[in-house]
This record gives structure tokens, sequence and C-alpha cells, in this order.
């Protein structure tokens, strides 16, 4: 991609998306719908970088939907890919199990994973692919819970142009670590869950 992925930064991804020119918010919609699947590089610095790049407008709509075509794609991708495949090679890995998921319920546990990062953004959408979660209620839940964090996240970024209100600046950061510790929390507690009940 012409920058380290080991060691991703802010303006890295900056350098690497002006270099297009023109093409920089195609550019940088692509790389949101790659990030979605594979996870290369982290969510938070390239929607960062958008919001520094474009400003908050098009920063968000670009980590936003480009975020969720992606996770509709790995969606659909993991769904015909097929449940047997798809375990053994991934949730094997992690020690999960395969689950077929209430649509109702699936709905509500989306929408929270999203807003707070119980577990990674691709495992999400991998397992609601082959646990059968309907497709619209998959999409609805992630689009409503990708919202908080490509705010957040965007916001960060513009905040970090120049004269911007310190304090706006303290704010997100200190809303992105309550995010991140909740998250921190709740995922141990889900795999010491998940642990007891395989055993």
């Amino acid at each position: 991609m012409g920058f380290s992925l080991s060691s991703v930064s802010i303006s890295m991804v900056i350098n690497y998306v002006q270099s297009f020119g023109i093409l920089a918010p195609v550019v940088a919609f692509v790389l949101f719908v790659i990030q979605a699947a594979l996870p290369v590089f982290p969510y938070v610095i390239l929607a960062g970088a958008c919001g520094l790049l474009f400003g908050f407008k098009l920063g968000f709509f670009l980590s936003w939907s480009g975020a969720l075509l992606g996770a509709c794609l790995a969606y659909i991708l993991s769904r015909r890919a097929g449940a047997d495949w798809v375990e053994q090679k991934i949730l094997s890995r992690r020690g999960l199990a395969m689950y077929h998921f209430d649509p109702g319920l699936a709905f509500w546990g989306i929408l929270l994973a999203r807003i707070i990062p119980v577990f990674p953004t691709p495992l999400i959408n991998i397992v609601a692919g082959i646990g059968r979660v309907p497709f619209w209620s998959f999409f609805l839940s992630s689009a409503l819970g990708k919202i908080p964090t490509a705010v957040l996240y965007t916001g960060l970024g513009v905040s970090l142009q120049p004269n911007q209100d310190i304090k706006s600046t303290a704010i997100i950061i200190a809303l992105i670590l309550l995010l991140g510790t909740a998250g921190h929390y709740l995922s141990r507690g889900r795999w010491q869950t998940v642990s007891k009940a395989q055993d």
C-alpha cells in the first residue's frame, strides 16, 4: 500500500491518501471497506485521518459508509463460505463454537457490540454471516451501531486541526477511552462466560 501496516500513524495515512489528489476520498472509502473485512490497520487511525483531511461531514460519511459496506461484504462472503469452513479456520482458533442466533437478540447484540468494542469488527461480521442472522437485521444494527464510533473517531481527527478547541479534543479522547475500557471489561466477562459454557 505504500506504508508499513505494522506501524501505521495518522500522518502516514494522510500522506498516502493525499497522494491520490482528487481521488483521495475514493481511496479513503476503499480503505474503510478493506479495514472492515481485514483489519490490517486500526479504524481509529483511518477515521481520524479522514476527519483531519476532509472535515467532519465528509470524513464521517466516508468512515461510516465505507465501514458499513465492508461489514456487509464480509457478512455475505462468510455466509457463502459455509459455516464448517469458517468455524474450522477462524472461530476454533479463538475458542468459539458455531451458533445460530435469534434474529431479535442478534439485532441488539450486534448493535451493542458495534457501539462498545467487545469483539473485533471482522469477527462480528463473520459470526453474523455464518450464524444466519437475517441480512436486514445485520444491516440495520450495524448501520446504527457504527454511528457513535464514526462520530467520535472522525471528531478526534477534526479536533487535531489547528485552532481547534482543546476542551473538545479532551472530551472526545475521554469518550474514546471510556468506550475502550467498557469494551475491555465486557470482553473479559464474555470470554469467561463462553469458556465456562464450552467446558
